[in-house]
C-alpha cells in the first residue's frame, strides 16, 4: 500500500500550469530522487505534497497516521536558541513519557496498595516504549548525528543566530534525521555540505529502513542513493524503478522517442488543420472538415518538449589592474571581537583566481564578508588595488514578499526599460511569466540566476562569489563555470563543490 497517492495534481502560478494531471506515489521503502531542470516545479511540488500549498485539481492522499517531514530549501526557524535546544527537540515526546513514568513511580510509594500494580504496570509500558525507541541510547544517537554532519565542532551550546547560513543548514538536517518520521522529504540537503559530510548523509540515506524523496543537483549524491527516480518535465512526472545511473540511460531514450512522438502529432495536426481550412467551406467535403475539427480538439496534444533554457552572461570587465590585487596583512577575522580565523597573510595578484576552501563554519564567509566591508576586521589589515572595481554574490539574500526580478534589477539599475531589463534576465535564462512574478515563489535555482544577470550589469575587474552554485542544475553549473573562465580580470570564489573549480582557478587556498 501507497505511503503517498498523488492522482491529476493540477497547479498553476498566475497563467503558467506546472502540472498536467501528474500521478505520483510513494511506497513503504522507497529511496526516490526527484529530478529536473530549475525552474520545472520541484520544489512546488514537494510543497503541495507536504500541504504547504493547495492543488488547482487533483487528490493528494497520505496513508492514515504516516508521519512526513520537510526540510526546505529555504527553511525558516527560530534562531534565537541553542544547536543542542533545538535538536533535542526531536526527542520532546520521548522527554515527555519518561517524565509521565517517573510520576507513576514516584505514586507508588504514597498511593494505596490496591493501585500498587496499576500504576507499576503504567510505568514498566512506557519503559518498555521508551527501550524500543532506543531513549537510552540518545546520547549515542546524537553524538553519531552532530559528528557526522561535524556541527560538534561549533560548540552545541552556541546559537543558530551565530552561525553561518551553512552552519544553520547542517543543524537543520540533523534536527529533521533525528525526527526520524515515516517519510523524509528534502529540498537539496547537500547545499552547505563538505564532501566528507555529502558522503556521510549519502551513507545515512542507504541504511534509511523508510522512505524519503530528495531533490538535488550533486550527482554524484543522486547516484549513490537514488532507487527511484521521478523525473519532472513537460509538466509531467515520470516514474523509473531503477538506480539514477541507469536512469540516465533510460531517459535519452524516451526523451528521443518522445521527440519523436511530438514531431509526428505535430505534423498530423497541422495536415488536419489545412484539410479543414480547403474542405469547410465546400459542400461536398464540409462534412469530412467538421468531423475533423472534432477529432482535433479532443485530441490529448503532447507537450512542447521544454529545452534548457541556457545561460549566457558576460561579466564586463572595467579597467586593468596593477601586479597587486589584495594584500592581506596579519588580518584576524571573526565576529563580536571573537576571532574566527587569525593571523592571515595573502597576496592576490594581476588577473589570479582564487578558490577559498575549508570545512563549513571555518570563516570562508567570513574572509569574504571583512574584505568586502561587511563586517570590519578584527586586527590586522587589507589592501585591495587603488584601481578595483567589485563585483559580489553574497551566499545568502533575503527578498521582500512582493519583488519580482524586474523591480529587483530596477532598484540598482533605475532608468533601464522594461525590455532592457528582460533581455538582461533572458540571457540568465529567466524568461517570460518568470520575470514577473515574486522571486520569493520562484526555485532557488532561478533566485540565483536573477542575483547573477544583476552582476552582468555591472562592470568590474574583480569577481568574488560566495557559493554561486547552490541550487543550479549541471548545465547551468557548466555555463557559469565558462563565463568565469572567460572574464579578463581577478576571481575569489568559495566553493564546496571540487568539480567546479577544478581547471577554473591558479591557486587553491585552503584552510583546516
Amino acid at each position: 500500500m501507497a505511503l503517498l497517492e498523488v492522482s491529476g495534481l493540477k497547479f498553476k502560478y498566475d497563467d503558467k500550469e506546472l502540472f498536467n494531471s501528474v500521478d505520483f506515489r510513494i511506497l513503504p521503502q522507497d529511496h526516490i530522487v526527484l529530478v529536473g531542470e530549475n525552474g520545472t516545479g520541484k520544489s512546488t511540488f514537494m510543497n503541495l505534497i507536504s500541504k504547504n500549498l493547495i492543488p488547482d485539481a487533483g487528490k493528494i492522499e497520505w496513508l492514515n497516521n504516516i508521519k512526513y517531514a520537510y526540510l526546505d530549501q529555504h527553511l525558516k526557524v527560530n534562531n534565537d536558541i541553542s544547536i543542542k535546544d533545538y535538536i533535542i527537540d526531536a526527542f520532546k515526546d520521548l522527554f515527555e513519557k519518561e517524565k509521565k513514568m517517573n510520576s507513576y513511580y514516584e505514586m507508588l510509594s504514597a498511593c494505596d496498595p490496591k493501585d500498587y500494580d496499576k500504576y507499576l504496570d503504567y510505568a514498566n509500558q512506557i519503559q518498555e516504549e521508551l527501550e524500543k525507541k532506543n531513549f537510552y541510547w540518545i546520547d549515542s544517537t546524537l553524538g553519531n548525528m552532530v559528528n557526522g554532519l561535524g556541527i560538534a565542532e561549533y560548540g552545541l551550546d552556541t546559537h543558530l543566530t551565530k552561525l553561518s547560513g551553512g552552519q544553520r543548514a547542517k543543524v537543520y538536517l540533523a534536527k529533521l534525521l533525528l525526527d526520524a518520521p515515516d517519510v523524509l522529504l528534502m529540498d537539496e540537503p547537500t547545499n552547505f555540505l563538505d564532501k566528507e559530510h555529502i558522503e556521510w548523509l549519502a551513507r545515512y540515506l542507504n541504511d534509511f529502513k523508510k522512505a524519503f524523496v530528495v531533490i538535488s543537483h550533486d550527482e554524484e549524491f543522486l547516484n549513490n542513493i537514488g532507487m527511484v527516480v521521478y523525473n519532472l518535465s513537460n509538466k509531467v512526472l515520470t516514474r523509473y524503478n531503477m538506480p539514477y545511473k541507469k536512469y540516465l540511460e533510460e531517459k535519452k531514450l524516451r526523451d528521443e522517442k518522445y521527440l519523436s512522438e511530438y514531431n509526428n502529432q505535430q505534423a498530423f495536426i497541422k495536415r488536419t488543420e489545412d484539410f479543414i481550412k480547403k474542405n469547410i467551406v465546400r459542400a461536398t467535403t464540409t462534412k469530412q472538415a467538421q468531423s475533423r475539427r472534432k477529432m482535433l480538439e479532443r485530441l490529448e496534444k503532447l507537450e512542447k518538449p521544454k529545452n534548457h533554457e541556457p545561460m549566457h552572461l558576460t561579466f564586463p570587465f572595467s579597467r586593468g589592474l596593477g601586479q597587486e590585487v589584495l594584500k592581506l596583512d596579519n588580518l584576524t577575522v571573526g565576529y563580536d571581537n571573537k576571532p574566527v580565523l587569525e593571523n592571515l597573510n595573502f597576496l592576490l595578484e594581476h588577473n589570479q583566481k582564487v578558490v577559498i576552501l575549508g570545512q563549513n563554519g571555518i570563516g570562508k564567509s567570513t574572509i569574504l564578508k571583512t574584505i568586502m566591508d561587511v563586517i570590519k576586521p578584527i586586527s590586522g589589515k587589507y589592501k585591495w588595488n587603488n584601481s578595483a572595481d567589485l563585483n559580489y554574490f553574497k551566499q545568502e539574500e533575503e527578498f521582500k514578499d512582493d519583488v519580482n526580478a524586474i523591480n529587483y534589477l530596477r532598484y540598482f539599475y533605475h532608468l533601464k526599460t522594461d525590455g532592457e531589463l528582460r533581455s538582461i534576465l533572458a540571457l540568465a535564462g529567466i524568461k517570460g511569466e518568470l520575470a514577473l512574478r515574486p522571486i520569493k515563489t520562484l526555485s532557488g535555482g532561478e533566485q540565483t540566476k536573477i542575483r547573477l544577470a544583476l552582476m552582468t550589469m555591472k562592470k568590474s575587474n574583480i569577481l568574488v562569489f560566495d557559493e554561486p552554485t547552490n541550487h543550479l542544475d549541471p548545465l547551468s553549473k557548466a555555463e557559469l563555470w565558462e563565463s568565469i573562465s572567460a572574464f579578463p580580470g581577478s576571481v575569489i570564489l568559495v566553493t564546496h563543490e571540487d568539480d567546479f573549480y577544478e581547471g577554473l582557478v591558479d591557486i587553491k587556498l585552503e584552510f583546516k
